[in-house]
């Protein structure tokens, strides 16, 4: 497997210490004037301790580590990204990155330097000193003065190498935030760090052959992805819109970009292991380290969500671990629309596979499915929302399956072992399944939890819930199950599951999703 990153010099524990030795250095400018872009200003410190209910002022220290990491990321000394041969500047070309091997759509071709970072916050806090006040109206600037103060510092500076994020997620801290990087053409140039220098598309983009894409959960890193086969010696022209408000909305649901992104799945989480360094220690569960400490004292066992036991028909099948069953949960009605709407628009069901993270097909899972909309079905996310007490951005896409005779889909588990990062949640587990049985079968298709020797007959309209994982990211290995081979009659059920974290990943957004019909159930 080609890796994106690897790893040169140093351990991650003398990069944590590397970090940790930067976070203070005087040498980062933060202009503080307002004007954003182009305004100046000499060195500062660390923004002092924040107020509890000033949640800009975290924001902007944690953009300041999350810079300062990015600059050891792009130290030679330390890091040299594997693709780093793929282009290079010819000065035949004006300077300009021509390909130095063939390329193929979907390859990452460069990383994009971070030679500069900002931050522009919702302006939310309750402070009311003019000082903070004025700040949030501008752009939060920091850079390397020692190296490019002579650049952003003065006139010479422009947006043509700037790259705008959208509101981020990677951490609560920014939540509600953007940030926007930038690079200085006049620095040294990094090997593998060259994603600036590629020429710009015109204006409708037909010359594009590569594209920007941030990489959501590693922000604010982002690399440039061939959007076609390129040939040895060719130009790269990088598609201009990438720097364009919500750009990154558009290029990540690419396909160019979901090539990447499954591609180079791995390595791009071994790079969140670096970008996490910038956020405040926290367990699996999202809290902070002496909060999971203190909770640890006081209760070693292992937690499971809760749900609406209150939900009319609910009833439990097994105790320890839970597993419970709603009858009705569905209306007939309801499961024959549910059909119908995805009947013509089933395709071959996929898996993500552990050890390489690619998506694709799993002879161990013979169904077919189709993704419906929330937007297709709100009554029905209603009821899940209800039953599962969780927000509708908790909910994986709403899958519908079919089992023809003899399909099946053998023995498997719906958790993880650890946080993981799929199905467009990031750093996050599968807490709650829940399958809805859409027909009746007279003969097999039951699902079956084979450790604990017991099966669910399919019944038309009754929902099934079980938890493949404790709050904390413990697989219940105990909730193992399959769903066995199909009768004559098709076996068609509607399944999702509800995760630790909010689905953020912007290609997996519902907008994105494939108009099924016009019925609206």
């Amino acid at each position: 497997m080609v890796r994106l990153v690897e790893f040169q010099l140093f351990p991650i524990a003398t990069i944590a210490a590397l970090v940790l030795l930067v976070r203070p250095c005087s040498s980062f400018a933060t202009p503080r004037k307002s004007g954003g872009f182009g305004s100046s200003g000499g060195s500062a410190s660390l923004p002092a301790p924040a107020a509890a209910d000033d949640g800009q002022e975290i924001a902007e220290q944690v953009a300041r580590q999350l810079f300062g990491i990015c600059s050891h990321l792009q130290d030679p000394e330390l890091y040299t990204p594997s693709r780093s041969h793929t282009a290079e500047p010819n000065d035949a070309a004006g300077g300009l990155l021509v390909a130095t091997k063939d390329i193929a759509r979907g390859d990452i071709v460069t990383l994009y330097p971070v030679h500069s970072l900002g931050l522009r916050g919702s302006g939310s806090s309750k402070k009311k000193n003019k000082k903070a006040k004025k700040r949030r109206r501008s752009d939060y600037l920091i850079y390397d003065s020692a190296r490019d103060g002579g650049f952003f510092g003065s006139k010479r500076r422009t947006t043509k190498h700037c790259i705008d994020f959208p509101a981020l997620v990677d951490g609560k801290e920014l939540r509600g935030q953007s940030l926007f990087l930038d690079a200085n053409p006049e620095r040294e140039l990094a090997p593998g760090w060259m994603g600036h220098m590629c020429e710009r598309a015109t204006k409708d983009g037909n010359n594009a052959n590569c594209a920007a894409i941030p990489l959501q959960g590693v922000a604010p890193l982002c690399v440039i992805v061939a959007t076609c086969d390129v040939a040895q010696g060719e130009l790269l022209v990088r598609d201009v819109s990438s720097n364009e408000k919500a750009v990154a909305v558009r290029e990540q649901i690419t396909e160019s970009g979901n090539i990447a992104l499954a591609k180079y799945a791995a390595e791009i989480a071994e790079l969140s292991s670096y970008t996490n360094m910038a956020y405040p220690p926290r367990d699996s569960n999202g809290e902070d380290e002496t909060d999971a400490k203190v909770a640890k004292e006081n209760d070693d066992v292992p937690t499971f969500k809760k749900i609406n036991l209150q939900y009319p028909g609910i009833q439990a099948f097994h105790r320890d671990p839970e597993i419970f069953c709603v009858d009705n949960f569905l209306t007939e009605d309801e499961c024959d629309r549910i059909v119908a709407k995805c009947e013509p628009h089933m395709a071959p069901c996929v898996t993500k596979d552990p050890v390489t993270g690619v998506v694709g097909p799993d002879p161990r899972r013979t169904s077919t499915e189709a993704m419906l909309p929330q937007s297709e079905a709100p009554s029905i996310v209603s009821k899940l929302v209800k039953l599962l007490d969780c927000r509708e951005d908790e909910l994986e896409i709403l899958q519908v399956l079919r089992y023809k005779e003899g399909q099946e889909f053998q023995t498997h588990t719906d958790g993880f072992a650890g946080p993981t990062t799929a199905a467009g949640f990031v750093n996050s587990g599968r807490l709650v399944t829940l399958f809805a049985y859409l027909s009746n079968v007279q003969t097999g298709g039951h699902t079956e939890f084979v450790d604990l020797k017991f099966s669910v007959a399919p019944k038309k309209g009754s929902a099934v819930v079980h938890f493949p994982a404790s709050e904390q990211l413990q697989e219940d290995t105990r909730t193992v199950h399959r769903g066995m081979p199909a009768g004559m009659d098709e076996k068609w059920i509607l399944a999702t599951w509800v995760w630790q974290h909010s689905r953020t990943d912007l290609q997996y957004a519902e907008n994105n999703l494939q108009e099924l019909s016009a019925d609206i159930i």
